[in-house]
């Protein structure tokens, strides 16, 4: 039986995070294993009670959306005061999973790169991580709702029993579950995203159009 904290780091406890800690646990305790699932916003102004629920456990689990290219900045944080305390981590086992709303998971596995750094440096033992597309567009709901969904339900599966087991989760179980979309398609999806941003900023009353200052070759020393 393994004794496992997984750490939700979204803001939201409802959210698709939350949902993806919710299938860990639902099917780990069929397994045998102690699942005790926390939310770090829920903990930022004591977060002794996440640190005692590490202390105790033999795997931890960091779960959250990725911002810009990895995870949250509290998240970062969070890490950085576990590594602070280097005789509660070791000996532990450390997996990742990471969501976000892009399609594809390049843009999201610098998360996982971060947490195999933190791993390192802290004496945990990283094991592997999950990353998943389009998790904004399921808003907490079922993986059902993606086009990708089945595949992604399966290989979940098999990452929970690399957790379950205690074993390196290779990053071939989570691209076997990569949504495939055609180049003309993803140029299409930049040109719509790039118009949302546009409108955005207008909104704001930013004018797009408006050359870079950073381009400026004035500026500087």
């Amino acid at each position: 039986m393994r004794n496992i904290v997984a750490i939700n780091t979204s803001p939201r406890k409802q959210g698709t995070s939350a949902m993806l800690l919710g299938r860990l646990k639902h099917h780990l305790d069929m397994r045998g294993d102690r699942v005790h699932i926390l939310h770090l916003y829920s903990n930022l102004n004591h977060l002794q009670t996440i640190m005692s629920a590490v202390s105790t456990a033999d795997t931890i689990v960091i779960c959250g959306s990725c911002y810009w290219n990895t995870y949250s900045a509290d998240t970062i944080k969070l890490l950085e005061d576990l590594s602070a305390q280097p005789e509660i981590l070791q000996g532990k086992n450390l997996y990742g999973i990471i969501q976000g709303g892009m399609p594809y998971t390049h843009t999201h596995v610098s998360g996982l790169n971060m947490l195999k750094m933190f791993s390192n440096k802290s004496g945990v033992t990283y094991q592997g991580g999950f990353v998943m597309g389009l998790g904004a567009m399921l808003d907490g709901q079922s993986l059902s709702k993606l086009p990708n969904g089945k595949k992604v339900e399966r290989q979940l599966l098999i990452f929970f029993e690399h957790i379950h087991n205690g074993e390196k989760s290779p990053d071939s179980v989570y691209e076997k579950a990569l949504l495939k979309i055609p180049g003309f398609a993803l140029r299409i999806i930049a040109a719509l995203g790039n118009r949302q941003i546009n409108k955005a900023l207008n909104a704001q009353g930013i004018d797009v159009r408006q050359p870079s200052p950073y381009l400026d070759d004035h500026i500087g020393p």
